[in-house]
């Protein structure tokens, strides 16, 4: 009787901690979801301050990304092990050491090591930060809209502080270009104590033993065989792949177009900041658009970025144009203002039809393929730069992703965003809430 008192009041303290993350988390998003003060300005930091070419730049994304898909199996095994929240807080201080040491590089090779040790924040913040979330709802079968309206919002919140960070790391560019990296590092430390405030989402009593290696392993061979049997699944993997791919991996080249266009450094923060206000403003309305345009939010979504790409190319042939900056500049708002949904929405499909078991190889299978897609774009991009001008590339990524896109749109049609009860037994394996199966299935 006793015992059974203390697991009540144990899972009472549990719902507790599990009600104080989701509080935190909009505000912890704001500050963590990806790195402040420095995405306006690396490219420049890179080429102006440590010398290094445009080429150099994106092939240091390029391995940037290639670490993150090295990082991702083991990274599940050890996360699984040390727990969602210990393993979040090495993230976040993997974030900061890299920083630091980012400000005092030298060479090339020391900027491909750090590189490699960013990748693995980052791979371990991906892990983590969006399950802590999605373990801490309640267990219902609403809980995917609850999961995406709090997305949504700590979304838009990054978007708008990120806006502001663009502005001050554009204007410190032009006084001490060593100023926004600083302001960068300060932040990740700030990621780093938030993180010690979350708490762990399993009731003490539950918790188990780390799975053993060889176990493990056997556990993520069913799960990529619930990959491959699972169309539904393949055809969200594939898609996100090459989407992310092109969002990600023309991150670098938009500076390398502004640069060709002799936009002046203090611009940069200013137009920066317009593209992620855009962002904060659509990743609100993430819902209201998956009402909206329902099986065909995904075509919405991916063809005005792709299409976007062909065009920046051939306006930015006239590079010291001011109505070709301004197009550009506009066609970037479009391209970013979709990404701010895109991510908070691909997260919600991937979640439906899944429980604790799988979601974790859900998350660390989307980064795979992710990370490999957008090393494969940005290394692309780096060689096209090396040998023709940011317009072409842009031309290139934009007609090649197009196709590919346009391809997997084709392939998913009768595969993802059918109703519940069309979906394979493959399909919805893992699923909580499993939905009638026609009896053909």
């Amino acid at each position: 009787m006793d015992k059974g008192k203390e697991h009540v009041r144990k899972k009472r303290k549990t719902i507790k901690q599990r009600k104080k993350n989701v509080r935190m988390f909009p505000f912890y998003r704001m500050i963590s979801w990806d790195l402040l003060f420095y995405y306006p300005i690396i490219f420049l930091f890179l080429t102006q301050v440590k010398g290094f070419t445009a080429s150099q730049a994106l092939f240091a994304d390029a391995f940037y990304t290639l670490s993150n898909t090295f990082w991702q199996i083991p990274l599940t095994c050890l996360v699984d092990r040390l727990g969602k929240r210990n393993s979040l807080i090495i993230g976040n201080l993997l974030y900061s050491i890299t920083i630091f040491a980012m400000i005092f590089m030298t060479h090339f090779y020391q900027l491909l090591i750090i590189q490699f040790f960013y990748a693995l924040g980052y791979s371990i913040k991906g892990l983590c930060e969006t399950n802590i979330l999605y373990e801490s709802l309640p267990p219902y079968i609403k809980r995917g809209k609850l999961f995406s309206k709090i997305e949504a919002k700590a979304y838009s919140n990054f978007y708008c502080f990120d806006a502001f960070s663009s502005i001050v790391a554009g204007i410190t560019f032009v006084i001490n270009p060593y100023i926004p990296m600083i302001l960068c590092f300060l932040t990740c430390v700030t990621s780093t104590i938030l993180t010690l405030k979350f708490n762990h989402t399993t009731i003490p009593d539950e918790k188990v033993k780390p799975t053993p290696i060889k176990t493990y392993f056997g556990q993520l061979k069913d799960s990529f065989k619930f990959f491959k049997e699972s169309k539904r699944v393949k055809c969200l993997f594939i898609f996100n792949a090459i989407f992310t791919g092109v969002l990600l991996g023309i991150v670098n080249l938009r500076s390398s177009m502004l640069k060709e266009m002799r936009v002046p450094e203090v611009w940069f923060g200013f137009i920066f900041a317009g593209l992620q206000i855009g962002a904060g403003i659509l990743a609100r309305y993430q819902d209201r658009i998956q009402k909206r345009f329902k099986n065909k939010t995904l075509i919405v979504l991916s063809l005005p970025v792709t299409f976007s790409c062909i065009l920046i190319g051939f306006i930015g042939k006239d590079p010291l144009s001011l109505s070709s900056m301004i197009l550009i500049t506009f066609l970037y708002f479009v391209q970013q203002s979709i990404k701010g949904p895109y991510m908070g929405l691909i997260s919600r499909y991937l979640n439906n039809f899944s429980n604790k078991k799988i979601r974790s190889k859900i998350s660390a299978f989307k980064n795979l393929t992710a990370n490999l897609a957008t090393a494969f774009v940005t290394y692309i991009c780096s060689v096209l730069l090396s040998v023709s001008t940011t317009a072409n590339t842009f031309i290139v990524i934009g007609c090649l992703s197009t196709i590919g896109i346009v391809l997997t749109l084709d392939y998913m049609r009768d595969k993802v965003g059918i109703k519940p009860e069309y979906y394979t037994k493959e399909d919805v394996k893992y699923s909580i809430h499993k939905p009638k199966l026609k009896d053909t299935d």
